[in-house]
């Protein structure tokens, strides 16, 4: 008996080893294939990338990876406009996005790059992540088609229907993290089909990997974990010559053959189980690390209360599926083609179906029950789009029925032809303007937000909506509103030539009588890494405007270690990250004419953290603005630029530790008769070349003025030569000397960047005013040729 079982073993041993061997040799035929697939699709992609993040969403997510990347801190600062939006303040009082670490770490190395090449932007470079994913993605469906033994011709259908005719192309100009959940599931189930058929424990390995991946970029992905662990059982027991290999899906095993397997499961194969486990464990372990970083404790994601799972079950799921706002049959018709494959698989693939069913009903079923179950803004049924390569996959035995076999004659041709094409329209209404048009229409048409009957009343559907804004000036292509006098030809002409090559290669990859080499593959991917660069280097300046630009570039020629950007522009929140390539943290907040006591308190903490402050304002004048008007009270203005062309404002502050100001006192009268007297100053004693002259003068009241005097700051060398000067009214013309009131007393600061070049030696602060309508000085009680007096001397030493 043990003769006949180890001949057994033999003999399944040896067939699974042919067929490993043979798997092998169709792996590396189709990897080329599969490479064509996804560079096709990611050349379609190319052609509709905006180049724009736009979802509160995408922006958190993007904010922790810039973040990481210019300082390695993980928090969202730049985004504090947005408060409790998207974000939890930790224990440290720093904002912190609720969002998983998944999209954060694949996004990481295209950030970093363009953080090292000013020539592109940091925000642009990161949205090629999805449109990468989505065309993975399909290159893995067509690979695991390939596997289950359909044609190529199958194969390359349900990848290129996958990623034209589905919501999935709409998301690759996203940032959301459903796009990267769907590749990571759908990868995870690829490779348990790859390990089934060549049997090599590594790849388990990547299973795992894929699947903890998936689980980062979305907690909520650890309900399908139960899915994946009994599918690994499955295949595991299948190959158990022992028993009969055999689960018996939809029969009655007996007792003894269930734990047979369960033994066989636990001591035999404990090597795949530690592969498989191994990576699900680190994302685990990942996962309550990043809890604790943020929020300080392992397991508190920062979710607020209102974001739970108490909608109306009922409505959500009869709306995932056939609302006319979000049902998901509404925005991809093709799906009406996956009953067709069903059967197929339920003969063939069983575990395969059943395995690809739980994730898309757990899906239904969790996010049915969300309390914002449709996503938000967004274009069509977002939380369903990680399901998508589940479902496509099922419809592969559709295309091998009726192109192929010819099974539906031409009837069955025009149809599955009418659903493509409708389908592939849907999307292109879906991406060729911003969704959020729609949205906020409804949000002032509808009240409150995301009423029901925006989803239920068909006349409210984004599907028809989106039509009434249709217009050259909504058009969001890269290449489209990216061009200085409309379209971009060139850039157009570069995306057309990729897109044509990849469909030329991919009538010859179909062709039964040409085999593509995987080395022309290869020059075509690179070819099309060429052509990205290309429009991210032409897209970057129209992307975020010369304005940005010219702020982000002085920044960075300027800036210092301890300084850090206070960013009142929160509608060019990506468009200044996307162009500023330097290091500091940015605090990016609401313009306001009054500071808030919270907002009081933000910038006392900046004032206190940081020797120096860049201030990116709005519109808003240094008199009416809240944030400007305190920091002129309190601190240093260095510098205010104006920056070309529409005259925007650049301002460095500095706070009073840049330095020990020594304080003297003077008690200097200045006027005929004297109006004011000088009762002291402040200056620093030392400095280094390139740092901060910081002034502080007292003054105090004598008499009533009816001008308005102007104070100026001259930096002398030893031969009274000016070196740098400041002039301007007094607490930087916030209080001009006409309001003055006998008896006040006036703190006023000013500050000079000396010029890196500047030579080692003793310096001087000429201190005066003088009258700007005339230019004649007040003359001075002290000081040479009475019309000013000398402050110092400042030693100034090498660095």
């Amino acid at each position: 008996m043990r003769a006949r079982a180890r001949w057994r073993n033999h003999d399944f041993m040896h067939s699974q080893l042919t067929k490993a061997n043979e798997t092998k040799q169709t792996k590396f035929d189709e990897r080329s294939a599969a490479l064509l697939i996804a560079a096709l699709l990611f050349s379609c992609y190319l052609f509709t990338y905006t180049g724009l993040i736009q979802s509160s969403d995408g922006l958190a997510m993007f904010a922790t990876t810039e973040t990481i990347v210019r300082r390695g801190d993980v928090d969202t600062n730049q985004l504090l406009w947005m408060g409790l939006q998207q974000g939890s303040f930790g224990s440290d009082a720093e904002l912190y996005s609720r969002k998983g670490l998944g999209m954060t770490l694949l996004a990481l190395p295209l950030v970093w790059i363009a953080r090292l090449w000013p020539a592109i932007g940091l925000a642009q470079t990161a949205l090629l992540l999805n449109p990468l994913l989505t065309a993975w993605t399909g290159g893995l469906l067509y690979l695991a088609v390939v596997r289950l033994g359909w044609s190529r011709f199958a194969g390359a259908a349900t990848a290129l229907v996958f990623g034209l005719a589905t919501l999935v192309w709409p998301y690759t100009q996203t940032f959301f993290s459903d796009t990267m959940a769907g590749w990571g599931l759908f990868a995870a189930l690829y490779w348990l089909v790859a390990y089934q058929q060549e049997q090599q424990k590594r790849i388990l390995f990547l299973a795992g990997l894929a699947w903890g991946l998936a689980y980062l970029s979305r907690a909520i992905n650890l309900v399908t974990l139960p899915v994946y662990t009994l599918a690994l059982a499955v295949i595991l027991v299948e190959g158990n010559v022992f028993t009969g290999g055999s689960w018996a899906f939809g029969k009655n095993s007996p007792n003894s053959r269930l734990l047979v397997n369960f033994r066989y499961l636990i001591v035999a194969r404990w090597r795949e189980w530690i592969l498989f486990a191994s990576p699900v464990l680190a994302a685990g372990l990942i996962s309550l690390w990043w809890n604790w970083l943020r929020f300080g404790n392992l397991l508190d994601s920062g979710y607020v209360e209102s974001e739970a799972f108490n909608g109306d079950w009922l409505f959500g799921l009869i709306g995932l599926l056939v609302s006319p706002g979000r049902g998901i049959l509404w925005y991809s018709p093709v799906l009406f083609l996956v009953p067709l494959g069903i059967g197929w698989f339920w003969r063939r693939e069983r575990w395969l179906l059943l395995s690809s069913a739980g994730v898309l009903l757990l899906y239904w079923l969790l996010y049915g029950k969300w309390y914002m179950w449709h996503g938000g803004y967004s274009w069509g049924p977002r939380f369903l789009v990680p399901v998508l390569p589940f479902l496509l996959l099922i419809t592969a035995p559709a295309w091998q029925a009726i192109f192929v076999d010819n099974r539906w004659g031409w009837a069955g041709r025009w149809l599955t032809m009418f659903l493509i094409l409708v389908s592939v329209g849907i999307q292109w209404l879906g991406m060729i303007i911003p969704f959020s048009l729609v949205q906020n229409w409804l949000d002032s048409t509808v009240q409150p937000l995301f009423a029901p009957e925006t989803f239920v009343v068909p006349s409210l559907s984004p599907l028809l909506r989106q039509w009434d804004f249709l217009s050259n000036d909504h058009i969001i292509f890269a290449w489209w509103h990216l061009g200085q006098d409309g379209p971009d030809m060139l850039a157009l002409a570069l995306l057309l030539a990729g897109l044509l090559g990849g469909i030329v290669l991919l009538g010859r990859f179909l062709s039964p009588r040409e085999e593509i080499a995987t080395s022309t593959v290869m020059l075509y991917w690179v070819a099309l890494l060429l052509i990205t660069l290309v429009l991210l280097v032409r897209f970057q300046l129209p992307a975020s405007g010369i304005e940005n630009s010219e702020i982000a570039h002085q920044i960075l020629g300027g800036e210092l270690p301890g300084d850090a950007i206070l960013h009142l522009r929160p509608a060019e929140t990506q468009q200044f990250a996307n162009v500023y390539h330097g290091r500091l943290p940015t605090y990016g907040l609401f313009p306001t004419n009054n500071l808030s006591p919270n907002e009081s308190q933000i910038l006392d903490t900046l004032l206190t953290r940081y020797h120096r402050l860049w201030v990116v304002p709005d519109s808003t004048s240094p008199e009416q603005s809240g944030w400007e008007r305190t920091l002129r009270s309190h601190v240093f203005l260095l510098s205010d630029a104006s920056v070309r062309p529409d005259g925007r404002h650049l301002v460095l502050y500095a706070g009073a530790q840049e330095q020990p100001l020594t304080e003297t006192g003077l008690g200097i009268r200045f006027g005929d008769p004297p109006w004011v007297r000088l009762n002291g100053y402040g200056l620093p004693r030392q400095l280094h070349p390139g740092g901060s002259l910081l002034v502080v003068l007292e003054w105090e009241s004598m008499d009533l003025v009816n001008k308005d005097f102007q104070v100026f700051i001259h930096l002398l060398d030893q031969n009274g030569t000016k070196l740098a000067q400041r002039d301007g009214q007094p607490v930087l013309w916030l209080r001009p000397t006409s309001t003055w009131q006998i008896g006040e007393q006036i703190v006023d600061r000013y500050g000079l960047i000396l010029p890196d070049d500047l030579p080692p030696g003793e310096y001087w602060v000429a201190v005066g005013l003088y009258d700007p309508e005339t230019g004649v000085r007040q003359p001075a009680s002290a000081g040479p040729e009475d019309f000013a007096i000398t402050l110092g001397p400042i030693l100034v030493v090498g660095k």
